[in-house]
């Protein structure tokens, strides 16, 4: 399998066409056709991922967030960004992002099947610019022409494979002199059941999926036909959902993510049943989860303005971490790869989150609090004074024992 290969099974998935104009998916550096064994999938393409896949040995490395975003100005060597693409081209090691189309394919469906949230629709239904082809295949044909039609990345609609539609027909035609006919004879008008075989693919693999049917259709001539077609509920940004029965999102998230500590804003309902979620930086979407009648919006990133407007809304945001919320799609992305290209190799590279969290000694876990009390070790020395009561902490799930009168 070739790097354009994986790039048709990703587009077969996440149609490219759903990226967003300001985004920058697809292929980011390297030979289209190069041969791909083993490939190494990451959330960010920083030079330690770059690093990690080579020392994997992988022949391509596919990441969420584009290597190539912002405009550069300079490849020199000390800049992050140029590091990371200096180190896969010098290695020789082709790099592919999926980014807004796999945010609106894939990214918040997987979240919402972690944390065990029914979806019910998106938050921002977005349409794909897909085609459907139409074949006239003889009925001893129709296994081997369908089956190169999903080869190429066909029949792909939202988290199904393999979608088609096939009816019976008579077909007619008269053969010139000088051809070759698989059925009937030169110069003689010639009918034959015929079946007709419908599957959708995005418009960029038009070209690729033209080639399969004339490579595996027995006719000199096969009768083949492309329409635009519109979609709708397959691909969308953001999903809606509901716990049933409500749950306490707080140490359900949490435990769910792994975070000892969620950043929040706005209402949080002690148990909530519809939620939005949007992994990612996604509280722009505030107004949007409001109007669907959402009690709460997860989310990956909060500003402090959007933690006002949800205030001002009066819908509850958690925020969980942007590396956090969107490592799920990336182990899925993985997933759906490894299901539709098993001649490849595909591995998840481990990566830590870009903002770890540093607990003050006074919101230590309970087995250690004894110490930050008056007398205990934390406590020794003026700087740990406690101050009264303390303030309402927002990280989960602990609270401070008291807060310190620092220098």
């Amino acid at each position: 399998m070739k790097v354009s290969d994986v790039l048709a099974v990703i587009d077969s998935i996440a149609p490219f066409c759903l990226a967003l104009d300001w985004d920058n998916s697809g292929l980011q550096a390297g030979d289209p056709d190069r041969r791909v064994a083993k490939a190494a999938v990451a959330l960010d393409p920083s030079p330690e991922t770059v690093d990690s896949a080579l020392a994997a040995g992988s022949d391509l490395l596919i990441t969420h967030h584009p290597l190539i975003f912002a405009p550069l100005k300079s490849l020199a060597s000390g800049r992050p960004q140029a590091e990371a693409l200096l180190k896969a081209v010098r290695a020789d090691l082709p790099v592919i992002s999926a980014h807004t189309n796999w945010d609106a394919a894939g990214m918040a469906p997987a979240l919402a099947e972690l944390l065990e949230l029914k979806p019910e629709g998106f938050i921002e239904p977005v349409s794909a610019d897909l085609l459907k082809i139409v074949v006239f295949v003889p009925p001893g044909s129709f296994g081997q022409v369908s089956e190169a039609l999903f080869d190429a990345g066909a029949g792909e609609i939202g988290a199904y494979t393999r979608c088609s539609f096939r009816a019976e027909g008579l077909g007619g035609f008269l053969p010139p002199e000088g051809s070759d006919p698989y059925i009937g004879s030169q110069g003689v008008y010639t009918e034959t059941a015929e079946h007709r075989l419908e599957a959708v693919l995005p418009s960029s693999l038009r070209d690729r999926c033209a080639r399969a049917v004339r490579a595996s259709h027995p006719y000199e001539e096969p009768a083949f036909e492309f329409y635009r077609v519109d979609i709708q509920g397959a691909y969308g940004f953001g999903i809606v959902g509901v716990w049933d029965p409500p749950r306490e999102p707080l140490p359900w998230i949490a435990g769910r993510l792994g975070k000892s500590c969620l950043t929040l804003a706005g209402p949080v309902p002690d148990k909530a049943s519809r939620v939005a979620l949007l992994p990612g930086s996604g509280a722009s979407y505030l107004p949007r989860a409001k109007a669907a009648g959402c009690e709460l919006l997860v989310t990956g990133d909060l500003t402090h303005h959007q933690a006002l407007l949800a205030r001002e809304l009066g819908i509850g945001v958690v925020s969980a971490g942007h590396h956090e919320t969107e490592t799920p799609g990336c182990r899925r992305l993985m997933l759906e790869l490894a299901k539709r290209a098993p001649e490849v190799s595909f591995s998840m590279i481990r990566e830590e989150s870009p903002m770890p969290v540093w607990r003050a000694p006074w919101i230590l876990p309970r087995r250690w609090r004894r110490m930050a009390a008056p007398g205990g070790f934390f406590s020794r020395g003026p700087q740990l004074r406690a101050a009264g009561p303390p303030p309402r902490s927002v990280a989960w799930p602990v609270r401070p024992w008291s807060w310190p009168n620092l220098p």
